[in-house]
């Protein structure tokens, strides 16, 4: 539509330049050539030269042209039902009508300017064409009858039927071959208004393309800034879950409270970590989790799985078991948290859909020419991000239960995105069908496959393999959490620059029992206050905090140092975990980034880097933990 209206209203002004400007130009260029054939014929043909009629003619033919050119200006569009240009083409029959007489009459050479009258309608249409081809011959055929009964000349018409018929041929060749030109024209005019109108088209597509870019990007935004403070407000209580239950293991307590205390942190951590690849949206939404490989122990690993999963399986009366075979190494590399979110994800559907007997767990490694089984449900497996070498190998889980079971015809699609065995699970069972699915592309990101042997009523078996990496560790490597506090070699001055009562306790209590002196400041403002009175080794700062925030404050801080050029390290200490914000802490002037909640290996590691010697403070911690990059 919009393409139409553009063309429609391009066409009126195109006739108007075409009718009121091109035409009479060309018609005063015709009306001089015409002048000078009738200025060679007085001269050579009928002398004397009467140089005063030929003034007035010429006066006759540019008071023609005036007139012609000033009628189309005025009423070119004010006279819809008249076509002035078209009035005035015929017009222009006399007019040349005028010049023959002028020129020898019957005996005149220009009747041959006929033809060129009707060559003037080449670009019209074919029946235009033809109209002015009758329309010459006769006008000139009505000359002649004027000259022979009202002037009595004598005229030879075998010459005059000669020369219509000749002029009458010419019309007619023109009309004829300019009839395919028209056919094109038309086809033409109709490839150009289609291009206009796809243009259009495009164009509109464009501009709507361009606002939903737009609103997109204001979504993205919002959503963003959303994400960005949910992970904030999730991390600050996980601070002080991890932190409390870390310093609580570093006091004196039975076994057995400890070990509820290891369980409660293993879990943390295991939260975390999902609540990480929750946050970070970008992942999720091009389906790319990246694995974490860490050094860990397997049989700890489905020990603290099964023990978070034991209460439920007591409270049905269901026996929970695990095997690991001798063949299986204890220490290995790879994603501890992805095994354990497979593993708590089909253990927990086991005793989910079991009603009485037992789920078991039985861990074994898979012999590298075993052929691949051929099971009704297969997910083929995925490149493995852990380098193959010498230690690589694959571990084949199985989880099995007595319960419901899945009929044959369900089993294929169980994997698949909010689907059930059974629409009637989701009334007696609960759930949202998302945890196979889950756990189908966890055990490919790991290099491994998953499949499913089940008869209802009689059980089901989950297989998965993943593959690891045997990994030999140290004694050092195998140190307890107490070691981890030990003092440090050189105590370092902290400022610590926090608004949350328990993650003030939890900081400075690590920080305290590694050595160092540490000071509170609830604001961007007691920061400052507190760096006029004292000189401090480091700063770890909060981004959110009341009456002056941390960017405020570094920039105040850094602005001060342009003065003292003291410069003091500032390490941002912050719940805003995605991937812009560690860019945005280094722009606004910080030397360093954590992240909540704190680890306390994490948490000396970064700030003991600004103090004196670093390889000394260094070589008695862990390697840092996961880049959240």
């Amino acid at each position: 539509m919009e393409g139409r209206t553009e063309t429609q209203r391009r066409r009126p002004a195109d006739n108007y330049w075409l009718n009121v400007v091109q035409i009479p130009m060309l018609r005063t260029l015709g009306v001089a050539i015409l002048c000078v054939y009738v200025l060679l014929y007085d001269l050579l043909i009928a002398p004397p030269f009467s140089l005063a009629g030929y003034l007035a003619f010429v006066a006759i033919l540019a008071v023609y042209c005036l007139a012609s050119w000033l009628a189309l200006r005025k009423g070119y569009r004010k006279i819809k039902p008249v076509d002035f240009s078209l009035v005035l083409l015929v017009a222009d029959l006399f007019l040349w009508l005028l010049v023959v007489h002028r020129t020898g009459a019957e005996k005149s050479l220009l009747f041959f300017v006929g033809v060129v009258l009707v060559s003037h309608q080449a670009y019209t249409t074919f029946k235009r064409i033809l109209i002015f081809a009758h329309l010459t011959v006769g006008s000139y055929l009505l000359l002649m009858l004027y000259l022979a009964v009202i002037e009595g000349r004598q005229i030879d018409w075998r010459i005059e039927v000669l020369k219509i018929a000749y002029m009458y041929g010419a019309n007619l060749y023109l009309a004829l071959t300019w009839r395919p030109g028209e056919a094109l024209r038309k086809r033409s005019a109709e490839i150009t208004r289609e291009a206009t109108r796809l243009n259009w088209q495009l164009v509109k597509k464009s501009k709507q393309l361009e606002e939903a870019k737009l609103k997109a990007e204001a979504a993205n935004q919002a959503k963003s800034e959303f994400l960005a403070n949910m992970s904030h407000e999730i991390r600050t209580p996980m601070n002080a879950i991890l932190g409390m239950a870390e310093l609580a293991m570093t006091s004196d307590h039975t076994a057995e409270q400890k070990r509820y205390l290891a369980t409660v942190k293993s879990s943390a951590n295991a939260l975390l970590q999902i609540i990480d690849d929750i946050l970070d949206f970008s992942k999720i939404e091009a389906r790319k989790l990246e694995l974490h490989p860490v050094a860990f122990r397997l049989r700890d690993t489905l020990n603290d799985t099964l023990e978070v999963l034991a209460a439920r399986a007591a409270q049905k009366d269901l026996e929970l078991a695990c095997q690991v075979s001798n063949r299986v190494p204890d220490f290995l590399i790879g994603d501890e948290t992805r095994l354990r979110q497979v593993l708590m994800n089909l253990v927990g559907n086991a005793i989910k859909f079991t009603d009485r007997g037992e789920v078991f767990v039985r861990v074994d490694t898979v012999a590298s020419d075993r052929p691949v089984p051929n099971f009704s449900v297969y997910e083929k497996p995925s490149p493995n991000s852990l380098p193959e070498g010498e230690g690589f190998l694959e571990l084949h889980f199985v989880v099995r239960d007595t319960g419901i079971g899945i009929p044959k015809e369900k089993q294929q699609i169980i994997f698949e995105s909010f689907v059930q065995a059974d629409g009637s699970t989701t009334r007696r069972y609960g759930g949202t069908g998302l945890g196979l699915a889950i756990c189908s592309q966890l055990v490919k990101l790991m290099g491994g496959r998953i499949w499913v042997e089940s008869q209802v009523q009689r059980g089901s078996s989950f297989h998965f393999t993943v593959q690891l990496c045997a990994d030999q560790l140290t004694t050092d490597a195998q140190k307890q959490a107490d070691e981890v506090f030990k003092k440090a070699a050189y105590p370092l001055r902290v400022l610590l620059a926090e608004d949350n009562e328990i993650n003030q306790q939890v900081a400075v209590e690590f920080l305290e029992l590694r050595g160092h002196q540490v000071r509170v400041a609830s604001d961007g403002k007691e920061v400052l206050q507190a760096l006029a009175s004292l000189r401090f080794d480091v700063v770890l700062m909060d981004l959110q905090m009341p009456h002056m925030d941390g960017f405020q404050a570094t920039a105040a801080i850094r602005e001060e140092e342009k003065t003292t050029r003291i410069r003091v390290p500032i390490i941002a200490m912050t719940g805003y975990a995605m991937k812009s914000d560690r860019q945005r802490c280094f722009d606004a002037g910080m030397d360093g980034y954590i992240c909540k909640p704190i680890r306390s290996q994490e948490l000396f590691e970064i700030v003991e880097s600004f103090g004196p010697t670093i390889t000394q403070v260094n070589k008695d911690l862990a390697t840092l933990l996961l880049d959240k990059e």
